[in-house]
């Protein structure tokens, strides 16, 4: 599949099918995540694959009741962290830009976007949720003290073929600046 192509067919899946999605792809959509720039490359994205029933319902209880049927039907929930304090800061710890802490979140933003072109690439579907109950989740999967929770993904082979959202014409998004 074409990039351009992945991008544009690229939606927000929110029903799957039951089909298992193997450890082996999941790899692989991992590895095509790990190519995502990061502030002084620290790299500091990480990825939690979620697929017993009995784990993946303690998951479904963290979210708001419009995402618990993208949460409970997907084969596999994945729920993406930081390393903390490493992205936006110096050795010290203190901030080397303006931007402070929002660089984590640009980082994992990357990341995820890459992940879900590369699941679309393979034929599947992802959702991405930002609003959860992150130390429930925190709790639940085990994430150290040292990565913070920052987006959960639904990810499946598709049970629906969404309609693509209205967009935005290039003469709204971009301005060039002589």
């Amino acid at each position: 599949m074409e990039l351009l192509e992945c991008i544009k067919e690229r939606r927000s899946v929110r029903k799957f099918k039951l089909d298992k999605v193997s450890n082996e792809t999941l790899a692989e959509i991992a590895e095509a995540a790990k190519y995502a720039p990061s502030w002084k490359n620290t790299q500091v994205t990480r990825y939690y694959a979620i697929s017993g029933e009995e784990m993946k319902n303690k998951i479904v209880e963290c979210v708001p009741d419009f995402n618990k049927e993208a949460t409970s039907t997907a084969p596999v929930v994945m729920v993406s962290t930081v390393i903390k304090m490493r992205s936006g800061y110096n050795r010290e710890g203190e901030t080397d830009t303006p931007k402070g802490k929002g660089w984590q979140m640009y980082d994992c933003g990357l990341s995820n976007m890459l992940f879900c072109l590369k699941a679309k690439e393979l034929g599947l579907g992802t959702v991405i949720m930002g609003y959860y109950d992150e130390e429930k989740v925190s709790q639940a999967i085990g994430v150290p003290e040292t990565e913070e929770v920052i987006s959960i993904i639904a990810l499946g082979y598709p049970d629906e073929e969404p309609v693509m959202p209205k967009r935005k014409g290039a003469e709204v998004i971009l301005n060039i600046v002589d």
